[in-house]
């Protein structure tokens, strides 16, 4: 049993809880967290970023999702903690879980409170309310404890919290500035009779106001809390945050400590409403709400906007995928041309592809961890290599590697699965139907009645017409310079019907995961658009060839094959001219008509 654990019981029992949750998220729900926020992984050892806990005196349990099953399953051992396996049959929700322990407990103390206990800052005010729900009536005798932050007095080597310097994000990026999104803002609160609007999720008050920094692993932002009314905003942020101060252009908004935005909100005219986001809004914060006031929870108008790219942040984007093209595309050849050498990690493949794309211009950091898998540990869906698991790259088989950057001009996020030697015939294969799903998503036509679930059904029938599938969402949306992964345009994989739209920039990665012998995945960022007929296309943005040792021609269709000869003629038309001479001979053999 992990000492830790012993250690939260005991402070459990001395605080009267039964039951103590631990999430993934930090005090706004954020994908990616500050080591601050790293709890969850400090109490199980899990350190992939999605993953939910709950201990009680004799138990402690870890919900995850099948990216990480094989991660959790090794990662796990020996700390007493459960692998709950999401979406799995048989296997309960958090909230399945936690009916069932406090039905059990009612059989034997009829009369005794039953405590749940966890940090209400951490946790979304949706799930604190689905809570409410679950346990109204007298007959469950559940209380909940949301003071307390536990594992921050086992935790004595915690990192500080402080904030990163917030700059100015050029609008020659941006496309569009603040006054002007905050008049559009302003009338989608007037249209859906709100009075104040709340803004906490991360990406948008860094979109709404143009700036950005570096508080958050991998996305570009900064701690802070956002309300607006008609003729008032105000910035909530930590001390340190703007050395500088605001741009000028940003004169007309008050700033505020980040704290205050909880007792802020209670002094809002309760007679007025309030729109809020469940999801991204915590549920300390959400307590604090004015009792009485009408409340409007839905997506913020910011969310809405955001993922609809305007021109000048689609101009923009197409220009760093280019220079991460020519990034990637250096890096597979140098792979490629040491294989052999008894040199190459799955480590130092990564610390290459960092390096030279750094060499790019306005490539200022990652937007995910990068994913170097070689053989059986590319079928870890997103596995990251540590030194502990750190494999030499031998020359044979397939290298996963999944990445992505963060350049001033956009976000990048690209998945090529590399031939580093002799491949078998099935690999062959399943690489072709991998690439066979990736292009029918390209290939798809959305006419106006469908939605994401036959973009789903697209990146799907390829494989499973074969008896293959894979365990992780198709496509999920990409913010500008924010988050990698960006929503509500996203398609999981157990997939709800979403509207996609003209603009929206997403992900194409279907994959196949073979335990313990290799993995495939291809991915390219696409953007949406018209057609001119009342349909929405897409257009691949990720600019690198595919793998064409592992194409088998003769399992494709016509169609499949035409699209990717097309598509690598403009890679070659584009990125040949940036090349160095030996490089622009490999994209030209790489391309060469299937």
């Amino acid at each position: 049993m992990k000492k830790e654990i012993v250690e939260l019981r005991r402070l459990m029992a001395d605080n009267g809880m039964n039951i103590y949750y631990i999430p993934s998220g930090d005090f706004h729900s954020s994908e990616y967290v500050n080591d601050y926020f790293k709890a969850r992984e400090f109490m199980s050892n899990l350190s992939g970023e999605a993953g939910d806990m709950l201990v009680t005196d004799d138990g402690a349990w870890l919900w995850t999702d099948g990216r990480y099953f094989l991660q959790a399953e090794t990662q796990l051992a020996g700390t007493g903690v459960e692998l709950m396996r999401m979406a799995e049959p048989g296997v309960p929700t958090i909230e399945e879980f936690l009916t069932d322990i406090v039905k059990k407990y009612r059989d034997d103390h009829k009369d005794d409170e039953y405590v749940i206990g966890f940090d209400g800052r951490v946790v979304p005010a949706a799930f604190g309310q689905a809570l409410e729900e679950m346990f109204a009536g007298d007959e469950w005798k559940v209380s909940f404890r949301t003071d307390k932050d536990l594992v921050d007095e086992i935790w004595t080597t915690r990192p500080e919290l402080k904030p990163s310097e917030i700059w100015d994000f050029p609008i020659e990026s941006a496309g569009k500035d603040t006054t002007d999104k905050l008049a559009d803002v302003r009338a989608e609160m007037k249209a859906n009779g709100a009075d104040y609007l709340l803004i906490t999720d991360l990406m948008e008050s860094a979109w709404l106001f143009n700036l950005r920094a570096d508080d958050i692993l991998y996305t570009p932002v900064f701690f802070s809390f956002t309300l607006v009314s008609q003729d008032k905003v105000c910035l909530y942020v930590m001390d340190g945050a703007l050395k500088k101060g605001l741009p000028e252009r940003l004169s007309f908004v008050e700033v505020k400590d980040y704290n205050d935005i909880y007792k802020d909100v209670q002094t809002l005219d309760a007679s007025k409403t309030l729109w809020y986001d469940a999801n991204s809004c915590n549920y300390e914060l959400y307590c604090n709400f004015p009792a009485g006031m009408k409340l409007h929870n839905a997506l913020t108008p910011v969310a809405l906007m955001k993922i609809i790219k305007n021109d000048v942040e689609k101009a923009s984007t197409r220009h760093a995928h280019i220079k991460d093209g020519v990034a990637v595309t250096k890096v597979i050849k140098w792979i490629k041309d040491n294989v052999g050498s008894g040199k190459l990690t799955e480590l130092s493949v990564a610390d290459k592809l960092e390096a030279v794309c750094r060499e790019q211009e306005g490539c200022f950091d990652l937007s995910f961890e990068t994913i170097s898998g070689y053989g059986p540990n590319g079928a870890i869906i997103h596995y990251a290599p540590t030194p502990e698991t750190n494999a030499d790259i031998k020359p044979e088989g397939f290298l996963l590697l999944d990445s992505g950057r963060q350049f001033v001009d956009g976000t990048t996020d690209i998945t090529r699965t590399i031939a580093v030697g002799p491949l078998t015939q099935e690999m062959i294969d399943n690489y072709t139907y991998v690439l066979k799903a990736h292009v029918d998503v390209h290939l798809l036509k959305m006419t106006a009645e469908m939605n994401g679930l036959d973009l789903d059904a697209a990146g799907r029938k390829a494989l499973r017409e074969v008896g293959l599938d894979y365990k992780h969402g198709l496509a999920h949306g990409v913010g500008h310079v924010l988050g990698v992964h960006e929503g509500p345009n996203t398609i999981r994989r157990v997939p709800k019907p979403i509207e996609l739209k003209a603009g929206m920039i997403m992900s194409n990665e279907p994959g196949v995961y073979i335990d313990g012998k290799y993995g495939i995945r291809t991915e390219n960022l696409m953007l949406f658009s018209e057609d001119g007929e009342g349909n929405l296309v897409n257009e691949p943005l990720t600019c690198v060839p595919y793998e064409r040792k592992a194409i088998n021609k003769s399992l494709m269709t016509d169609e499949e094959i035409a699209w990717v000869d097309n598509y690598h003629a403009w890679v070659r038309e584009t990125l040949v001219p940036l090349l160095d001479d030996e490089t622009a001979e490999f994209v030209k053999e790489e391309t060469k008509p299937l």
